[in-house]
């Protein structure tokens, strides 16, 4: 991720990254104790870019539990119940993500590369899943191979595991 200028996230930087993305989709994301949490568990949850910070990443590795409940609409987003939550160095069924977006071009190039390297170079093997919380977010997940999903939580897409 430091390729495209992402970084972890720390403790300090938290709540205004998170601030910065429910500006960015008008929208409420989790509290910072909630992505701390499940930060410390998966070791990869929120990322930002710039400085001041202009970019959010936030995305969630899911058991085969988790990823069960984003496709029965289960799933809590802003709240997941750790079983749901794949920790750092186990296997890993499906990703959840729950923003990429930037207050600028250059953020949000940064958080769009990091995502497409991300699915391609980690998370291949797995679905991954996002909600299309406004219609610039839609657009750029159809553009990014994503398709609406059925039957999971609301305006949710997703893309397909990749194959070799």
């Amino acid at each position: 991720m430091g390729k495209y200028d992402l970084r972890r996230a720390g403790a300090a930087e938290l709540a205004e990254t998170l601030r910065l993305g429910e500006r960015l989709i008008d929208g409420e994301l989790a509290s910072p104790e909630v992505v701390a949490t499940v930060d410390a568990i998966t070791q990869m949850t929120i990322w930002n870019t710039g400085d001041p910070i202009s970019g959010i990443f936030l995305v969630v590795p899911v058991t085969e539990a988790g990823r069960e409940a984003v496709e029965d609409g289960s799933f809590n987003p802003g709240d997941p119940a750790v079983r749901h939550i794949a920790p750092a160095n186990t296997p890993v069924f499906g990703v959840y993500c729950g923003i990429y977006a930037g207050a600028t071009r250059e953020a949000r190039k940064s958080v769009l590369m990091s995502a497409g390297d991300l699915r391609l170079n980690a998370f291949a093997a797995v679905p991954t899943y996002a909600r299309g919380a406004t219609e610039d977010g839609a657009r750029s997940m159809l553009a990014l191979g994503y398709r609406p999903f059925e039957g999971g939580l609301k305006d949710l897409f997703i893309s397909d595991p990749v194959s070799e």
